[in-house]
């Protein structure tokens, strides 16, 4: 998306699809001003009926070597900022995809693990869903910081404690293969 003109009077001019009823905010290499002013323009016109939803507010995503590059959580957080308002988020740790999995799959949580390498999404969400929960120390989370949560009286620091941890998902290859 361009800006339709050089001052902020013509990007709040700019005709807008009487069709759309949702901004969806997800992940997006070429987010941009123009975007951000468009989701908030469509926002603005269609007021509490204009949806306003997320994938995840995932803050970072951890690449190799220790680094990482910022993650959709900080582009939900541009777009709400911008509207004032909170997004429904989709993805983890919301059980909203995991119930409709459920609904439409024959799926029994005690016989489901959840895998992950995130406390605040993939845990909490296989935790909150009745899951076992299984993370991986190949992302963003130590293991000193599940101890911590594990050490706390806080009900909302126990609910980001897996029930398993592994140093890698390889490590799982051997139990596979049985």
């Amino acid at each position: 998306a361009a800006l339709p003109g050089p001052a902020p009077a013509d990007w709040a001019q700019a005709p807008l699809d009487p069709a759309v009823r949702a901004v969806l905010v997800g992940f997006d290499e070429h987010f941009s001003y123009a975007k951000l002013c468009q989701a908030l323009r469509y926002l603005l016109r269609g007021g509490t009926d204009c949806l306003l939803v997320g994938t995840n507010r995932d803050h970072r995503l951890p690449l190799e070597g220790g680094t990482a590059i910022p993650g959709t959580g900080c582009l939900v957080k541009a777009v709400e900022t911008a509207a004032q308002r909170e997004a429904f988020i989709v993805g983890k740790p919301n059980r909203y995809m995991f119930d409709c999995v459920v609904s439409e799959f024959n799926i029994d949580p005690a016989r489901t693990i959840m895998v992950g390498d995130r406390l605040d999404t993939d845990i909490l969400m296989g935790n909150s869903c009745g899951l076992t929960t299984l993370l991986t120390l190949t992302g963003v989370t130590t293991l000193e910081e599940v101890k911590g949560h594990q050490e706390s009286d806080c009900p909302t620091r126990q609910s980001l404690v897996p029930h398993y941890y592994v140093d890698s998902i390889a490590d799982l290859l051997p139990a596979l293969g049985e």
